[in-house]
């Protein structure tokens, strides 16, 4: 067996155990993908600064998937019984929170911001907000979960939001990929079957890029999984394309000169070496212009574009494998590979290349006029206008993007994916002065063109509660100045009227004093006089007491005295001769039991002197002396008289007897005035002693009037100047009032402030715990937009309000603030930034690179120059011929954000090959002039060039059936880029070598048209 066989046998047992190791160790490539599928910005962008302060919010956001759940009533509206079913969904999803990662839910019906924010006004939609926590697993096993878990009976439900519709786009690509690799092997398998006529070469090129594929995937992946090595959901993808495109371009080189070699008759181990050392070289410097070109992405700043330096890994495997794998079949095969062909011809020429060429160097001037002619519409043709809204990269049919147009289509367009801005302080913001910078910042974002509304700590409902602006607090304070000044009118009139009762409050404050003096005389003469009349009232009951007994005398004596009559009557019945004695005796009895009773009742009598007693008595005594002496008178007729006397005698028994009973009458009448003058004398006791407290009584009093009377005085001198005041108030109120009215009427009535007592309201506590981060130092508003969040509008409104935000607290408390928009807008506004920014810079790096690598490759300086110009030409045609036939296939009227970027990078590095291509056979030339070695050389490479251009622009064909925008427009630009390069290509280089080596003879010419 020959050497080299033996060799080229290690190797291919090396590369087939490198195979089975590469196999064994890549990693999940879908999980991969999905993690990495995000786009990494700088750390320092606003988007970036606001996931940062989002992160710091708490466990409610931190590390968080925001998912919104839509429920839709397809066919009219929601029932009272569908809006039960909603309910209870959002009902189980709170009660099972740990079990879904739940970290946070707002259910539509929950309060009365949700009814009026998630609840379509046409009553048919209702979008449930949640927060799960990412460690709960992939996104695709969240949205799994989910989709299951909210189903619910008569309405279509989808889950959908940012993270989720990022993942249906990663999915888009993933199976996009797989329809590629296949479209991809059968076509480079029928290209290869026509042009070298055998089946065993195209197996053997399929087989040798595949190990160079799959090995350098699995270091990618692995580098990505332990190194965070750049990576993103096109890097397989483009991996696949360039490595089958140039790979195959790579092998025809190889081949075709094994072939031609074989055809001069050569054996296989030296057409082989012959194959390698021309034919490799060229694959070197290709590849190593490629690779260079791709590894000059790692110097970029933006994630997706540092993801293409995956395609340098795949491309430095690729040269290895190439050159160390395909000896191998060569020296075992030789003629064989190309079975079932057995006649092998030398080098052909291109004519196409042969003719444009021959034309270019004829008349050079002319023929890159005519091509500036051509080809400068198409340049003015491209607008410039990207979308960068990736859910256009997803098909209708998928339920994110389903659920993401039923939520454009009952809401705002925004609504799917709202922006927040939040604020970050040194110090808490759940004070007034705060408060209200927050609010007006709110209101002049609300203001905006293209917001729907946002909300805030102080507008959580997304509308503006009039309780806390000045204008409605100045309204209550009216209404009280009004009512104020109205009680001030009827004080000012009876202030009036105070002050002439004041003057006749002071004039019978004198007269109370005049008559409370004399009170206080009274009072003494009264306190006097309840003394003696309680002396005479002891006295009284003493009187009583003696007049009762001798009532009980009187009665002892009427009661004899009717005795007596009785006597009497019976000694007159005995006759006159008694009489005498009788008379006699009746005048002593009589005149001593008078004169004894008489005594004692006249002794009795209270307050009577010894000589008032003694007349008392004499009287009587003369009384009762006249009376007998008129009896006796009138006795000597008793006689005859005596009959009378008799009658009389009985009458004055009678009378006798009913005196008896007077005088017991008189004897219980007395008793109970003996007892009532008792109490009589108890009771003037009291009066006597109250009088004695009544009389001091009128002295403080009288004290008191005399205050009353000097305060009485004074009022009555004040009361006018009280007046006066009260007028002068009520006109102020009434100046102020006027103010006030027009200060309520004027801008400065719409400034916000929000008392103290009621921050502390349970209600507004809650929008704090819902807008304020935990700490307090960290605010959010929510940012609605009526527009597409993704689109151009959009974007440039998210950071035209950043800007207003930064400006509205310019020179306040929270100048020094953190002030950061986040969300989809602001992310596509700062991709849109850096993305622009890091592509001028990574193809300047690319160009760079590729112009060093092309000077050692030409030798030259100008024909780098020459061959990066003919790329630049072919790429910004491309992208205008590319922008108007989506447009009219497609119907869009903008290519995607990333189209552009990789068009260029794709176009570039793949376009300088062909350039490698001619040039390398152009040096490899010998003799005969610049023009003639260069005709010779496009002749020659032309076929090579335009079956590899064939071959590449079929590779990227395949990526039309993916249905992915991004990769349909990346192969659009790429195959009108390389079909315009295999038309000027042999213009620009032949011009450029006839005008650089040999110039314009026009005298020559001119000469020669004569």
């Amino acid at each position: 067996m020959h050497k080299l066989v033996k060799n080229h046998i290690f190797s291919l047992i090396a590369w087939i155990l490198i195979l089975i190791i590469s196999v064994v160790a890549l990693p999940d490539v879908t999980g991969l993908t999905r993690e990495h599928s995000n786009i990494s910005l700088p750390s320092d962008v606003q988007s970036e600064v606001a996931k940062s302060i989002q992160n710091d919010w708490g466990p409610k956001q931190k590390d968080t998937y925001q998912i919104a759940v839509v429920f839709n009533k397809q066919k009219g509206k929601l029932t009272a019984d569908d809006k039960d079913a909603i309910n209870e969904t959002v009902s189980r999803l709170k009660d099972d929170q740990d079990q879904y990662g739940i970290k946070m839910v707002l259910g539509p019906d929950d309060n009365i911001a949700t009814k009026k924010k998630l609840q379509s006004k046409d009553n048919t939609t209702w979008i449930m907000q949640l927060n799960v926590a990412k460690k709960h697993g992939p996104i695709n096993d969240v949205e799994s979960q989910l989709t299951k878990a909210v189903k619910t009976a008569g309405i279509r439900t989808y889950v959908t939001g940012a993270d989720v519709l990022q993942n249906a786009f990663s999915n888009a690509i993933q199976e996009g990929i797989k329809k590629t690799e296949v479209i991809t092997v059968i076509f480079i398998f029928i290209v290869l079957v026509i042009v070298f006529r055998s089946p065993i070469v195209p197996l053997i090129s399929l087989l040798t890029v595949g190990v160079s594929f799959i090995t350098s995937f699995a270091i990618v992946t692995n580098l990505v999984k332990y190194q965070n090595f750049p990576f993103s959901n096109f890097t397989q993808v483009f991996m696949i394309i360039v490595l089958f495109g140039i790979g195959t371009d790579y092998n025809i080189l190889l081949y075709d000169k094994f072939k031609e070699d074989l055809g001069k008759g050569m054996g296989r181990y030296e057409a082989m070496n012959s194959a390698l050392k021309v034919a490799g070289k060229t694959i070197l410097y290709s590849g190593s212009s490629i690779l260079i070109g791709f590894s000059a992405l790692s110097l970029a700043n933006f994630s997706i574009y540092q993801s293409a330096v995956g395609v340098a890994v795949g491309v430095a495997v690729l040269l290895i494998v190439l050159l160390t794998l395909n000896p191998f079949f060569m020296a075992v095969l030789g003629e064989k590979m190309f079975w079932p062909v057995k006649k092998f011809t030398g080098e052909h020429e291109d004519k196409l290349w042969h003719g444009i060429s021959k034309g270019t160097l004829a008349h050079p001037i002319i023929y890159l006029i005519v091509l500036a002619v051509v080809v400068l519409p198409f340049g003015l043709m491209y607008t410039g206008h990207l979308n960068y809204d990736d859910t256009d990269e997803i098909d209708n049919s998928v339920p994110a993007k389903a659920g993401m147009l039923v939520v454009e289509d009952h809401f705002s367009k925004g609504m799917a994916e709202p922006s927040t801005l939040y604020i970050k302080s040194d110090h808490k913001l759940d004070n007034e002065a705060d408060l209200r910078l927050i609010d007006q910042l709110t209101r002049q974002l609300q203001a905006s063109d293209d917001v729907a509304f946002v909300t805030s700590v102080t507008q959580p409902y997304g509308e503006s509660i009039d309780q806390l602006y000045v204008k409605n607090q100045l309204d209550t304070v009216n209404q009280g100045v009004d009512q104020a000044r109205a009680g001030l009118g009827k004080l000012s009139n009876a202030s009036k009227k105070l002050t002439a009762g004041a003057s006749k409050l002071a004039d019978g404050t004198s007269q109370l004093q005049s008559g409370t003096g004399k009170l206080a005389d009274g009072a003494s003469q009264l306190q006097s006089g309840t003394g003696r009349l309680q002396n005479g009232a002891s006295q009284l009951q003493n009187g009583t007491g003696q007049l009762q007994g001798g009532a009980s005398r009187l009665q002892n004596g009427t009661q004899q005295m009717t005795s007596g009559l009785n006597q009497l009557n019976s000694q007159l019945a005995s006759g006159s001769a008694g009489i005498a004695s009788a008379q006699k005796n009746t005048k002593a009895a009589l005149e001593k039991s008078y004169k004894a009773n008489l005594a004692k009742s006249i002794g009795s009598i209270p307050g009577l002197t010894q000589q008032q007693k003694m007349a008392a008595m004499q009287a009587a005594g003369a009384a009762l002396e006249k009376s007998w002496a008129e009896a006796s008178a009138s006795m000597p007729d008793v006689s005859g008289q005596m009959g009378q006397l008799q009658s009389g005698v009985g009458r004055l028994a009678t009378a006798s007897g009913q005196l008896n009973n007077g005088a017991a009458t008189l004897n219980g009448g007395i008793g109970q005035l003996n007892s009532s003058a008792g109490q009589l004398s108890s009771g003037i006791g009291q009066v006597n002693s109250s009088t004695g407290q009544l009389s001091s009584g009128i002295g403080q009093l009288n004290s008191s009037v005399g205050q009353l009377n000097s305060g009485a005085g004074k009022l009555a001198a004040s009361t006018p100047k009280i007046t006066a005041g009260v007028d002068q108030v009520n006109n102020g109120l009434g100046q102020g009032a006027a103010y006030l009215n027009g200060l309520a009427s004027s801008s400065a009535a719409d400034t916000f402030y929000i008392p103290q007592e009621f921050i502390k309201n349970d209600t507004f506590q809650t929008s704090i715990k819902n807008y304020l981060s935990p700490d307090k130092k960290s605010a959010m508003l929510m940012i609605v937009f009526k527009s597409n969040p993704s689109s151009l509008k959009a974007t440039k409104k998210a950071q035209d309000l950043s800007l207003m935000a930064k400006k509205s607290f310019a020179g306040t408390r929270l100048k020094k603030a953190t002030v950061a928009m986040g969300g989809e807008s602001s992310n596509i506004a700062d991709i849109k930034d850096i993305a622009n920014r890091d592509f001028i810079r990574t193809a300047a790096i690319m160009l760079i690179g590729i112009g060093i690598a092309l000077i050692f490759v030409t030798r030259s300086l100008l024909q780098p120059v020459y061959i990066l110009g003919t790329l630049l030409i072919a790429y910004f045609c491309s992208l205008s011929i590319t922008e108007w036939v989506v447009k009219a296939t497609l119907g869009k009227t903008m290519l995607t954000w990333n189209t552009p970027f990789f068009g260029f990078i794709m176009l570039i590095a793949l376009g300088v090959d062909y350039s490698i291509f001619l040039m390398t056979r152009y040096r490899e030339l010998e003799g005969g002039s610049p023009s003639q070695r260069m005709l010779k050389a496009c002749g020659i490479i032309g076929t090579v060039v335009v079956s590899a251009a064939i071959i590449l622009g079929g590779t990227f064909a395949a990526l039309i059936p993916s249905g992915i925008p991004t990769l349909i427009e990346v192969a659009l630009a790429v195959i009108i880029g390389l079909l315009i390069l295999v038309f000027i290509m042999p213009i620009t280089l032949s011009a450029a070598v006839k005008l650089t080596y040999e110039g314009v003879h026009w005298r020559k010419n001119k000469r020669a048209k004569n």
